[in-house]
């Protein structure tokens, strides 16, 4: 992604999840919470992938659109499971969160969605910079 994309993302991340802690807003304001749950993993999902990328690294995981898809879903599922167990223990220290099961379950959902969008956001936008096949990552794009 352009630098500039990479920037706006993680500032929006880091403002959406500070301003949400800080004057707790996912629960009172609507669709916050799912914001911040689809918006934080699509994001270093997405930035994860391009490091993986430009810095030369193997394109097992990210060969195909399918194969990208499946790589970010699975990240956005470890991360989202993980962050619910995070907000168990906030919850258990006094910190006002919500942990009911369908409130948990629906943000690892969107955990999942997000990683698997940004997997296939970059995965599209890396093929065209490196100019490879969209089916097959190395051959070179046929127009």
């Amino acid at each position: 992604m352009p630098r500039g994309w990479v920037i706006a993302l993680i500032l929006l991340c880091t403002a959406l999840n500070g301003a949400g802690f800080l004057w707790h807003l996912f629960e009172p304001i609507p669709l916050y919470d799912e914001i911040a749950h689809f918006i934080t993993p699509f994001t270093l999902v997405a930035i994860t992938a391009e490091i993986i990328y430009r810095g030369g690294g193997d394109d097992e995981f990210f060969n195909t659109p399918r194969h990208a898809v499946i790589t970010g879903s699975v990240i956005g599922l470890v991360g989202a499971a993980a962050w619910e167990g995070i907000e168990m223990v906030l919850d258990i220290m006094g910190l006002p969160i919500s942990h009911a099961p369908p409130d948990t379950i629906f943000d690892i959902f969107l955990g999942v969605l997000g990683g698997a969008a940004g997997a296939w956001v970059a995965d599209r936008y890396l093929d065209r910079i490196f100019n490879r096949s969209r089916t097959n990552a190395h051959r070179a794009r046929v127009r």
